[in-house]
């Protein structure tokens, strides 16, 4: 080690999200933008930390088209009321989009190329549906890639349906784990674990009045363990799972 260096170290000091929603549910008439920017100013106002000494901000974004297309971190960044000098930029790592802004900022901050930087990760689903950025009459995979693969490029769906039959993972366990899952879940809400995190979300109630959206609507507090019939589309034709 070099005389004289100080090795740096990168710490997450606040982190908020929204409520996650669902598809057509609360946060359906919020623009992907707004939605960045009302927590990027929410992060501002609990920590307190002047916006114009960030120096950067990094946002991942699957699909970033339409209303999440040209440069979605740098929008939220002017729409959050920051500095015009702060920059924003957007990564795509595909499921691991958000992950990977949170490595690179911290990479920023090891290297010293950073002193405090945002991390974070919008989608809006509902507004830009999956696969929405992947439409057009050519494919985004090119020659070479499909005659590398030759037809065997399989969508998440039947890769979790290998995954599970290589490691020999029935049905059965693997339903009573996610309905674990979601008890859990929902005792940590009740009990008030994800509060702190969450930033409350404007929203227009049925009845035209505005109510604050504040808790997760993936959590399935009904879900049980009984029989249901499911029928999940496959390359050879239709096919129905129980359990």
């Amino acid at each position: 080690m070099a005389s004289g260096f100080t090795q740096r170290e990168a710490v997450i000091v606040e982190a908020l999200r929204t409520p996650v929603g669902r598809r057509g549910g609360q946060l359906k008439d919020w623009h992907p933008v707004d939605l960045l920017a009302h927590v990027l100013s929410s992060l501002i106002e609990r920590t307190q930390v002047d916006p114009a000494l960030i120096d950067d901000v990094i946002v991942g974004c699957v699909s970033q088209v339409g209303e999440q297309s040209l440069n979605i971190a740098r929008n939220a960044v002017l729409a959050a009321g920051f500095p015009e000098s702060v920059p924003g930029t957007t990564v795509d790592r595909q499921c691991g989009s958000s992950q990977q802004a949170i490595h690179f900022a911290a990479q920023g901050v090891l290297s010293g190329a950073y002193d405090i930087a945002i991390a974070a990760g919008v989608e809006s689903m509902t507004r830009v549906p999956m696969g929405s950025n992947s439409q057009g009459v050519a494919s985004p995979f090119g020659t070479r890639m499909e005659q590398r693969y030759a037809g065997h490029l399989i969508p998440q769906g039947i890769s979790a349906e290998l995954i599970a039959r290589k490691w020999e993972l029935d049905r059965a366990t693997l339903d009573a784990f996610s309905l674990e899952s979601h008890r859990r879940a929902d005792q940590a809400t009740v009990e008030g674990r994800f509060a702190s995190q969450i930033v409350p979300v404007p929203v227009t109630a049925a009845d035209g009045s505005t109510v604050f959206f504040e808790r997760d609507e993936g959590i399935r507090v009904d879900s049980s363990l009984e029989i249901r019939w499911l029928k999940v589309g496959l390359s050879g034709g239709w096919r129905d799972y129980s359990g």
